[in-house]
């Protein structure tokens, strides 16, 4: 039986702030973050995977009940109002991309690093030079596991090789726990890098455990519509015939841009598939909310409004034929702009301004999935007996039928992959058939 709680006053009157975190969890709401394990200072809450996606384990007898876990949950609450008056001594202007000072496209100049990045470099190459100029001493960044190829590892990165083996999208969850012990271990200035749930979850907690404050200088977040499960990235190795047991190292972007999936076996072979741009590219699939966490659905934030800086592919038709990758970028304190003109004044990246109605476009209906259908979404959510988070957030309108169809599509999507006969079924359909599917819900979007 599920437990719906209010307010945090709630939780205080709970015996153990163990007990609501693991309400958290069994009600869906954790994003996997681990941000609650990362703040734990008697490590009594660890992250394990269950069902795909991190979640937190209890060890009851460790927790002093200090509470900083649920005073740091971003699955719980995110109050925006709140924290964009604590970081930015203001309310966003702009409701679609939160505050911002700047608007820019651009490129690392580094060929190396752009060609093997996801778009255009900038988050491999804004860490590069922040530990040149030692504006960090390190930064939280998140790589594939060496020994299970398939599961990520969030590590501090100290130099540019290090910087460079986290290059590269990873479509499946993240847990930033260990990495923020770590931080919390020794002195010094950190970035994290993370998608909106992760800058969600620190900002939060920077409220409440001042060391994490104090060390974490630069929050850099990457543009998001929506994560993966572990369970997506190996329906794409079945769908390829591929044995998971005998993969070496996987990437899910790189060599060149958009990329694509690259498998390579621990006999040497390889297998392939694009990112998309083909009727048998992969994303198709993951766009369709197929393997989506459902607390992704709960999500309003799709720019990463509460970092200093963030980052996305510059999706556009006038770079549709670029095949090396650019980034779209959004800065929104001084410490983002005093980078990003340094990089710009050493030639390590060529960047230009543009106009905020530019960047929006680039994210196009990413963008319009987040904003404009949330509403509908949480509604549509509840009507099906969902637990959802605490938002200070302001619908501006009652969602129309055609809304309720638009959110219907995701939710319907996850709940058939969540099936493991509905699973197996899909493994026979063809690629074409999922962007014919996801034509759907673009057709949805537009009228």
């Amino acid at each position: 039986m599920k437990v719906v709680f209010e307010s945090l006053e709630t939780c205080r009157l709970m015996t153990k702030f163990t007990e609501t975190i693991l309400q958290i969890r069994d009600n869906n709401i954790c994003t996997g973050c681990g941000t609650c394990a990362g703040v734990c200072s008697p490590e009594a809450i660890k992250m394990h995977i269950a069902g795909g996606l991190y979640v937190p384990e209890i060890n009851e007898e460790k927790c002093v009940n200090c509470g900083l876990c649920v005073k740091s949950c971003p699955g719980y609450s995110v109050n925006f109002k709140d924290l964009n008056m604590r970081i930015f001594k203001r309310q966003p202007s702009d409701k679609a991309l939160g505050h911002y000072l700047g608007c820019y496209i651009g490129h690392s100049n580094d060929f190396e690093i752009r060609y093997n990045s996801a778009s255009g470099g900038i988050a491999s190459q804004l860490l590069i030079s922040a530990l040149e100029k030692g504006i960090i001493t390190g930064a939280v960044a998140v790589k594939m596991k060496s020994i299970n190829p398939l599961e990520t590892e969030a590590f501090i990165a100290r130099t540019r090789k290090q910087v460079l083996d986290a290059s590269k999208s990873k479509y499946c969850p993240v847990t930033l726990s260990e990495a923020l012990r770590q931080i919390l271990r020794e002195d010094g200035k950190f970035a994290v890098v993370g998608l909106p749930c992760h800058i969600h979850g620190i900002r939060k907690a920077e409220q409440v455990c001042k060391p994490l404050k104090d060390r974490i200088v630069l929050h850099v977040g990457l543009m998001c519509s929506h994560a993966v499960s572990y369970i997506g990235t190996e329906f794409l190795l079945e769908k390829l015939g591929v044995n998971k047991k005998q993969v070496d190292s996987l990437s899910y972007r790189g060599n060149g841009w958009p990329g694509g999936l690259s498998v390579k076996m621990k006999n040497g072979s390889n297998a392939n598939i694009p990112l998309l741009g083909s009727w048998h590219s992969y994303w198709a699939i993951f766009s369709s909310f197929f393997f989506t966490p459902i607390r992704c659905l709960m999500c309003p934030d799709e720019a990463a409004e509460l970092a200093d800086i963030s980052l996305g592919d510059a999706w556009l038709p006038e770079l549709r034929n670029d095949r090396v990758g650019k980034s779209v970028i959004v800065t929104r304190t001084k410490i983002a702009e005093d980078v990003l003109s340094y990089m710009s004044s050493t030639k390590a990246i060529a960047v230009m301004s543009v106009d905020s109605v530019k960047v929006k476009q680039t994210q196009g209906l990413n963008l319009k999935f987040k904003k404009d259908f949330f509403g509908a979404r949480l509604a549509t959510l509840r009507l099906f007996g969902t637990q959802t988070p605490k938002f200070d957030i302001q619908i501006d309108r009652t969602p129309s039928p055609i809304d309720f169809l638009r959110a219907f599509y995701p939710y319907l999507s996850i709940q058939l992959s969540s099936s493991k006969h509905v699973k197996s079924l899909l493994t026979y359909v063809p690629f074409p058939l999922f962007r014919l599917y996801f034509g759907v819900f673009k057709i949805l979007a537009l009228l």
